[in-house]
Protein backbone atom coordinates (compact mmCIF):
# COMPACT_ATOMS: atom_id res chain seq x y z
CA UNK A 1 0.00 0.00 0.00
CA UNK A 2 1.79 3.67 -0.88
CA UNK A 3 2.11 5.47 2.11
CA UNK A 4 0.09 8.84 2.62
CA UNK A 5 2.62 11.80 2.79
CA UNK A 6 1.16 14.65 5.29
CA UNK A 7 2.27 17.64 4.80
CA UNK A 8 3.05 18.74 8.44
CA UNK A 9 5.49 15.47 8.42
CA UNK A 10 7.56 17.20 6.79
CA UNK A 11 7.75 20.59 8.83
CA UNK A 12 11.12 20.00 11.26
CA UNK A 13 9.59 19.72 14.52
CA UNK A 14 10.54 19.52 17.92
CA UNK A 15 10.99 15.93 20.09
CA UNK A 16 7.82 17.08 22.53
CA UNK A 17 5.79 19.08 19.92
CA UNK A 18 3.09 21.40 21.32
CA UNK A 19 1.01 18.17 21.38
CA UNK A 20 -0.13 17.02 24.93
CA UNK A 21 -0.15 13.26 24.08
CA UNK A 22 2.91 11.93 22.83
CA UNK A 23 3.50 7.83 22.02
CA UNK A 24 6.80 6.99 22.37
CA UNK A 25 7.31 4.21 19.61
CA UNK A 26 10.15 1.40 18.68
CA UNK A 27 11.44 -2.04 18.52
CA UNK A 28 12.43 -3.43 21.48
CA UNK A 29 15.73 -2.65 22.91
CA UNK A 30 16.32 0.62 21.31
CA UNK A 31 15.83 2.72 24.70
CA UNK A 32 12.67 3.82 24.38
CA UNK A 33 12.08 4.18 27.97
CA UNK A 34 15.17 6.08 28.28
CA UNK A 35 13.79 8.52 25.81
CA UNK A 36 10.50 8.77 27.35
CA UNK A 37 12.11 9.01 31.05
CA UNK A 38 14.97 12.25 29.19
CA UNK A 39 11.55 13.94 27.94
CA UNK A 40 9.48 13.80 30.78
CA UNK A 41 12.34 15.27 33.14
CA UNK A 42 13.16 17.71 30.87
CA UNK A 43 9.09 18.64 30.29
CA UNK A 44 8.73 18.80 34.34
CA UNK A 45 11.91 20.80 34.87
CA UNK A 46 10.79 23.63 33.16
CA UNK A 47 7.63 23.52 34.57
CA UNK A 48 5.15 21.26 32.86
CA UNK A 49 2.87 18.70 34.96
CA UNK A 50 3.71 15.53 33.47
CA UNK A 51 2.81 11.70 33.65
CA UNK A 52 4.41 9.06 32.23
CA UNK A 53 2.67 6.05 30.70
CA UNK A 54 3.76 2.63 30.75
CA UNK A 55 2.05 -0.17 28.97
CA UNK A 56 1.61 -3.71 29.56
CA UNK A 57 2.72 -3.49 33.01
CA UNK A 58 6.07 -2.53 31.98
CA UNK A 59 8.26 -0.11 35.29
CA UNK A 60 11.04 0.57 32.75
CA UNK A 61 10.88 3.90 33.81
CA UNK A 62 10.55 3.87 37.47
CA UNK A 63 13.93 1.36 38.01
CA UNK A 64 15.77 4.45 35.52
CA UNK A 65 14.17 6.65 37.96
CA UNK A 66 15.38 4.90 41.04
CA UNK A 67 11.67 4.98 42.66
CA UNK A 68 9.57 1.87 43.56
CA UNK A 69 7.75 0.03 41.12
CA UNK A 70 4.48 3.26 40.72
CA UNK A 71 1.84 0.39 39.53
CA UNK A 72 -1.98 1.96 39.08
CA UNK A 73 -3.13 4.48 38.98
CA UNK A 74 -0.06 6.89 38.61
CA UNK A 75 2.34 7.71 41.40
CA UNK A 76 4.87 10.99 41.74
CA UNK A 77 7.76 9.75 40.86
CA UNK A 78 10.29 13.42 40.80
CA UNK A 79 8.86 17.30 41.15
CA UNK A 80 5.65 17.42 38.57
CA UNK A 81 6.51 14.19 37.26
CA UNK A 82 4.12 11.48 37.99
CA UNK A 83 4.03 7.87 36.11
CA UNK A 84 1.59 4.37 35.97
CA UNK A 85 2.14 1.36 34.89
CA UNK A 86 -0.94 0.57 32.53
CA UNK A 87 -1.47 -3.22 32.84
CA UNK A 88 -4.13 -4.79 30.47
CA UNK A 89 -5.72 -6.21 33.22
CA UNK A 90 -6.24 -3.15 35.72
CA UNK A 91 -7.32 -1.09 32.29
CA UNK A 92 -9.88 -3.35 31.28
CA UNK A 93 -11.61 -3.62 34.68
CA UNK A 94 -11.49 0.04 34.68
CA UNK A 95 -12.80 1.03 31.47
CA UNK A 96 -15.26 -1.70 31.44
CA UNK A 97 -16.43 -0.93 34.99
CA UNK A 98 -16.26 2.65 35.28
CA UNK A 99 -16.64 3.99 32.04
CA UNK A 100 -19.74 1.38 30.51
CA UNK A 101 -20.80 -0.14 33.84
CA UNK A 102 -20.09 -3.32 32.71
CA UNK A 103 -19.50 -5.14 35.70
CA UNK A 104 -21.61 -8.28 34.97
CA UNK A 105 -19.61 -8.84 30.94
CA UNK A 106 -16.28 -8.03 33.28
CA UNK A 107 -16.64 -10.88 35.71
CA UNK A 108 -18.18 -13.12 32.82
CA UNK A 109 -15.46 -12.19 30.92
CA UNK A 110 -12.77 -11.51 32.66
CA UNK A 111 -13.27 -14.16 35.21
CA UNK A 112 -13.27 -17.02 32.38
CA UNK A 113 -9.99 -18.38 31.51
CA UNK A 114 -11.44 -19.55 28.55
CA UNK A 115 -13.32 -16.60 27.08
CA UNK A 116 -10.66 -13.59 27.93
CA UNK A 117 -8.40 -14.97 25.59
CA UNK A 118 -10.77 -14.80 22.80
CA UNK A 119 -11.99 -11.39 23.73
CA UNK A 120 -7.99 -10.04 24.19
CA UNK A 121 -7.01 -11.96 20.66
CA UNK A 122 -9.87 -11.68 18.73
CA UNK A 123 -11.00 -8.02 19.46
CA UNK A 124 -8.13 -6.80 20.88
CA UNK A 125 -10.44 -5.52 24.18
CA UNK A 126 -7.24 -5.44 26.55
CA UNK A 127 -5.66 -3.25 23.83
CA UNK A 128 -8.54 -0.95 23.60
CA UNK A 129 -8.80 -0.43 27.49
CA UNK A 130 -4.98 0.34 27.88
CA UNK A 131 -5.31 2.94 25.01
CA UNK A 132 -8.61 3.89 26.67
CA UNK A 133 -6.94 5.14 30.01
CA UNK A 134 -4.20 7.43 28.08
CA UNK A 135 -7.68 8.90 26.93
CA UNK A 136 -8.43 9.32 30.66
CA UNK A 137 -5.43 10.82 31.74
CA UNK A 138 -5.68 13.10 28.98
CA UNK A 139 -9.07 14.25 30.28
CA UNK A 140 -8.16 14.62 33.90
CA UNK A 141 -8.54 17.59 35.55
CA UNK A 142 -6.83 18.83 38.90
CA UNK A 143 -9.96 18.29 41.12
CA UNK A 144 -9.93 14.40 39.72
CA UNK A 145 -12.59 14.17 37.69
CA UNK A 146 -12.35 12.77 33.77
CA UNK A 147 -14.84 13.01 30.76
CA UNK A 148 -15.31 14.23 27.61
CA UNK A 149 -17.70 16.65 29.61
CA UNK A 150 -15.18 17.80 32.48
CA UNK A 151 -14.56 21.25 33.07
CA UNK A 152 -11.43 23.23 35.24
CA UNK A 153 -7.97 22.88 34.46
CA UNK A 154 -6.22 20.27 33.04
CA UNK A 155 -4.09 17.52 36.06
CA UNK A 156 -1.41 16.85 32.92
CA UNK A 157 -0.07 19.90 30.73
CA UNK A 158 1.96 16.21 29.23
CA UNK A 159 1.36 12.71 28.66
CA UNK A 160 4.02 10.73 27.76
CA UNK A 161 3.23 7.01 26.49
CA UNK A 162 6.02 4.37 26.86
CA UNK A 163 4.59 1.89 24.21
CA UNK A 164 5.49 -1.57 23.90
CA UNK A 165 7.59 -2.90 21.15
CA UNK A 166 6.65 -1.89 17.55
CA UNK A 167 4.48 -4.49 16.35
CA UNK A 168 2.14 -4.48 19.47
CA UNK A 169 2.95 -0.68 20.23
CA UNK A 170 1.31 -0.43 16.76
CA UNK A 171 -1.53 -2.57 17.15
CA UNK A 172 -2.22 -0.48 20.47
CA UNK A 173 -2.66 2.74 18.06
CA UNK A 174 -4.87 0.46 15.69
CA UNK A 175 -6.96 -0.81 18.60
CA UNK A 176 -9.62 1.99 18.63
CA UNK A 177 -10.37 1.61 14.85
CA UNK A 178 -10.21 -2.16 15.07
CA UNK A 179 -13.12 -2.00 17.71
CA UNK A 180 -15.28 0.12 15.49
CA UNK A 181 -14.48 -2.05 12.46
CA UNK A 182 -16.17 -5.04 15.10
CA UNK A 183 -18.83 -3.37 16.52
CA UNK A 184 -20.16 -1.37 14.18
CA UNK A 185 -22.34 0.42 17.10
CA UNK A 186 -23.05 1.05 20.71
CA UNK A 187 -21.18 1.73 23.76
CA UNK A 188 -17.78 0.34 22.58
CA UNK A 189 -17.67 2.02 19.27
CA UNK A 190 -18.55 5.48 20.61
CA UNK A 191 -15.57 4.88 23.42
CA UNK A 192 -13.67 4.05 20.21
CA UNK A 193 -14.07 7.10 18.03
CA UNK A 194 -13.63 9.21 21.06
CA UNK A 195 -9.91 7.64 21.38
CA UNK A 196 -9.82 7.63 17.77
CA UNK A 197 -10.61 11.11 17.36
CA UNK A 198 -7.73 12.06 20.30
CA UNK A 199 -5.37 9.81 18.15
CA UNK A 200 -5.56 11.39 14.98
CA UNK A 201 -6.11 15.11 16.83
CA UNK A 202 -2.67 16.54 15.27
CA UNK A 203 -2.94 19.21 17.27
CA UNK A 204 -2.71 17.12 20.77
CA UNK A 205 -1.46 13.47 19.82
CA UNK A 206 1.81 12.72 18.31
CA UNK A 207 3.86 9.93 17.63
CA UNK A 208 8.45 9.89 18.21
CA UNK A 209 10.10 6.97 17.08
CA UNK A 210 13.51 5.64 19.01
CA UNK A 211 16.08 3.76 16.86
CA UNK A 212 19.30 2.39 16.80
CA UNK A 213 21.57 2.76 14.01
CA UNK A 214 21.84 -0.63 12.93
CA UNK A 215 20.23 -2.48 10.02
CA UNK A 216 17.24 -4.07 11.85
CA UNK A 217 15.75 -1.20 14.35
CA UNK A 218 16.48 1.02 11.35
CA UNK A 219 14.61 -1.40 9.07
CA UNK A 220 11.53 -1.37 11.52
CA UNK A 221 11.45 2.24 11.99
CA UNK A 222 10.87 2.90 8.51
CA UNK A 223 8.14 0.13 7.95
CA UNK A 224 6.49 1.77 11.57
CA UNK A 225 6.42 4.98 9.47
CA UNK A 226 5.11 3.98 5.88
CA UNK A 227 2.11 2.32 8.52
CA UNK A 228 1.22 4.99 10.34
CA UNK A 229 1.22 7.07 7.63
CA UNK A 230 -0.58 4.58 5.49
CA UNK A 231 -3.04 3.12 8.52
CA UNK A 232 -3.55 6.66 10.74
CA UNK A 233 -3.64 10.42 10.36
CA UNK A 234 -1.13 10.81 13.30
CA UNK A 235 1.22 13.36 13.47
CA UNK A 236 4.92 12.30 13.65
CA UNK A 237 7.48 14.56 15.24
CA UNK A 238 10.38 12.66 14.50
CA UNK A 239 12.93 9.73 15.23
CA UNK A 240 15.52 9.80 17.72
CA UNK A 241 18.38 7.43 16.65
CA UNK A 242 20.03 6.42 20.23
CA UNK A 243 23.14 5.58 21.44
CA UNK A 244 25.25 6.94 18.45
CA UNK A 245 28.70 5.81 18.37
CA UNK A 246 31.07 9.09 18.75
CA UNK A 247 33.33 10.16 15.86
CA UNK A 248 37.23 10.06 16.24
CA UNK A 249 36.89 13.81 15.12
CA UNK A 250 35.20 15.61 12.20
CA UNK A 251 35.46 14.28 9.01
CA UNK A 252 37.67 17.03 7.75
CA UNK A 253 40.05 16.73 10.64
CA UNK A 254 40.03 13.08 10.30
CA UNK A 255 41.50 13.62 6.25
CA UNK A 256 43.78 15.88 6.99
CA UNK A 257 45.80 13.87 9.43
CA UNK A 258 44.96 9.90 9.15
CA UNK A 259 47.03 8.56 6.54
CA UNK A 260 50.07 10.15 7.74
CA UNK A 261 49.51 8.74 10.49
CA UNK A 262 48.35 5.19 9.54
CA UNK A 263 51.96 5.33 7.84
CA UNK A 264 54.18 6.72 11.32
CA UNK A 265 52.22 4.21 13.50
CA UNK A 266 52.96 1.23 11.26
CA UNK A 267 56.70 2.23 11.26
CA UNK A 268 56.60 2.56 14.93
CA UNK A 269 54.60 -0.71 15.79
CA UNK A 270 53.12 -1.66 18.88
CA UNK A 271 51.37 -0.24 20.97
CA UNK A 272 51.10 2.63 18.40
CA UNK A 273 49.85 0.41 15.59
CA UNK A 274 47.62 -1.11 18.28
CA UNK A 275 46.08 2.08 18.53
CA UNK A 276 45.39 3.26 15.35
CA UNK A 277 43.99 -0.48 14.76
CA UNK A 278 41.42 -0.07 17.11
CA UNK A 279 40.70 4.07 15.72
CA UNK A 280 40.29 2.73 12.33
CA UNK A 281 37.82 0.03 13.88
CA UNK A 282 35.96 3.01 15.39
CA UNK A 283 36.08 5.61 12.38
CA UNK A 284 34.19 1.71 10.41
CA UNK A 285 31.60 1.67 13.29
CA UNK A 286 30.70 5.35 13.03
CA UNK A 287 30.86 5.18 9.26
CA UNK A 288 28.10 2.78 9.04
CA UNK A 289 26.03 4.23 11.73
CA UNK A 290 26.63 7.54 9.39
CA UNK A 291 24.66 5.61 6.46
CA UNK A 292 21.74 4.09 8.74
CA UNK A 293 21.82 7.58 10.07
CA UNK A 294 21.04 8.79 6.57
CA UNK A 295 18.62 6.57 4.89
CA UNK A 296 16.24 7.10 7.71
CA UNK A 297 16.45 10.99 7.48
CA UNK A 298 15.78 10.49 3.47
CA UNK A 299 13.71 7.53 3.60
CA UNK A 300 11.77 8.58 6.22
CA UNK A 301 11.72 12.30 5.38
CA UNK A 302 10.86 13.31 9.08
CA UNK A 303 13.40 15.66 11.56
CA UNK A 304 15.84 13.29 12.91
CA UNK A 305 18.09 14.00 16.32
CA UNK A 306 21.58 12.00 17.18
CA UNK A 307 21.66 11.36 20.58
CA UNK A 308 25.03 9.88 22.22
CA UNK A 309 25.88 6.46 23.46
CA UNK A 310 26.85 6.68 26.92
CA UNK A 311 29.03 4.96 28.62
CA UNK A 312 28.32 2.77 32.02
CA UNK A 313 25.15 2.63 33.87
CA UNK A 314 22.03 5.25 33.24
CA UNK A 315 21.14 7.38 35.94
CA UNK A 316 18.96 10.34 36.36
CA UNK A 317 21.82 12.40 35.75
CA UNK A 318 22.37 10.97 32.46
CA UNK A 319 18.83 11.39 32.07
CA UNK A 320 18.95 15.03 32.82
CA UNK A 321 21.73 15.08 30.01
CA UNK A 322 19.52 13.70 27.36
CA UNK A 323 16.57 15.42 28.15
CA UNK A 324 19.15 18.78 27.83
CA UNK A 325 19.67 17.54 24.23
CA UNK A 326 16.16 16.44 23.89
CA UNK A 327 15.33 20.14 24.79
CA UNK A 328 18.02 21.59 22.58
CA UNK A 329 16.75 19.70 19.40
CA UNK A 330 13.18 21.50 20.30
CA UNK A 331 14.58 25.28 20.20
Amino acid sequence: MQSKSHPSDHIKQPALGEQRVLFVVGKGGVGKSVITASLGLAASARGERVCIAEMNGAESVSTLLGCPPVGYPATKVAEGLDAISISPEKATEDYLVRALRFRKLYDLVFRNRYIEPFMNGILGLSDLCSIGKVMDLEWQREDGSYGPDSKGPYRYDRILVDCPATGHGLALLRAAQTMMDVTRAGPLYNNSAMIAELLEDRSKTAVLLVTLPEEMPVTETLESVSSLRSDMNIALNGIVINAVPAALASTKDLQAFWSDLVVEAGALGGHAAAAVRHGEERRQVRRQADAYISRLSSSSRLPVLELPKIAGSLGVDELHELGALLEGWQQ
